[in-house]
C-alpha cells in the first residue's frame, strides 16, 4: 500500500512524509511498558500492539496537522499500515547498524539530547524542561535515551548509504532533459543547481529504499494482520 503511495507522490508530498517520518522516529519509538499483543516479529524482535498504536496516533496527528483540509479518512486508513512498516524498517536498520559495528558514544548521545529544542530554555539545556517532557509522555530517562541512541545509530547507517550515492554531470543533464523535454539549454543552466540537489536527494532516497528492501527480503518477518484491522 505504501509503495503505491510512494509511486504517485509529488516532491512536496515527499517532504511532508519526511517531516512526519522524522516525528515518528524521534518521538514515536519507545519500548512498551506493557506487553500488549504481538503486531509483528522481526528476526525474533517483538513489535507490540502498544508500539504500533502509539506510533499510529503520533503519525495520524502529524499528518492531520500538516495536511489540514487535504487530510481525509481514505488517506487515514493507510496510516496504520505505514506505521507498522516504519517500525519494521526501523528495527531492520538498527539491527544492521549494530551488525556492521556502528555505535553511538555517550558523548554523542548527550550532545544530541542537549541540542533538542524542546529541552532548551534561553538557548541552553534545561533539566526541568527535559524532566517535564518525559513525564508528560510517561517514559523514563533511560527509555528515552535508549530510543535516541537507536535514532542516532540508524542515522549513521543511513548516512553511509547516502554517501555512497553520487551522480555525474551527464546523468543530471540527461535527467533534466527527460523531465523537461521542451526546455532550452539556458533553462538547464538556470535551474542546474536546484535540480542537481533535488535529483541527488531522489537518488539517495531510492538507494535507502532499496537498501531497506534488501534487509527486509533477508529477514524473518511475521505480521499479525488482525492487529492492523483493529
Amino acid at each position: 500500500m505504501l509503495e503505491s503511495m510512494r509511486k504517485h507522490m509529488s516532491w512536496m508530498m515527499w517532504v511532508i512524509v519526511g517531516l512526519v517520518t522524522v516525528t515518528f522516529l524521534f518521538f514515536g519509538i519507545y519500548p512498551s511498558v506493557t506487553s500488549g499483543r504481538t503486531a509483528a516479529k522481526v528476526d525474533g524482535y517483538v513489535i507490540t500492539s502498544d508500539d504500533l498504536n502509539r506510533v499510529y496516533r503520533n503519525m495520524y496527528d502529524s499528518y492531520r496537522q500538516v495536511l489540514k483540509e487535504n487530510f481525509d479518512e481514505n488517506f487515514a486508513k493507510t496510516i496504520k499500515s505505514q506505521a507498522l512498516r516504519e517500525l519494521i524498517e526501523h528495527r531492520l536498520l538498527v539491527q544492521e547498524a549494530q551488525r556492521v559495528g556502528l555505535r553511538v558514544t555517550d558523548e554523542e548521545l548527550q550532545s544530541h539530547i542537549m541540542q533538542i529544542a524542546a529541552f532548551n530554555k534561553d538557548g541552553k539545556f534545561d533539566k526541568r524542561s527535559y524532566d517535564f517532557y518525559l513525564d508528560r509522555i510517561n517514559i523514563t530517562p533511560a527509555m528515552f535515551e535508549s530510543s535516541q541512541r537507536e535514532y542516532l545509530l540508524r542515522q549513521k547507517l543511513e548516512q553511509l548509504v547516502e554517501d555512497a550515492v553520487s551522480v555525474t554531470g551527464a546523468e543530471i543533464s540527461a535527467a533534466y532533459a527527460l523531465k523537461n523535454p521542451k526546455a532550452k539549454p539556458k533553462d538547464f543552466e538556470k535551474n542546474k543547481a536546484a535540480f542537481s540537489q533535488t535529483y541527488l536527494a531522489e537518488k539517495r532516497r531510492e538507494a535507502l529504499n532499496a537498501f531497506a528492501k534488501g534487509l527486509q527480503n533477508k529477514a524473518s518477518i511475521h505480521i499479525n494482520e488482525k492487529v492492523l484491522s483493529l
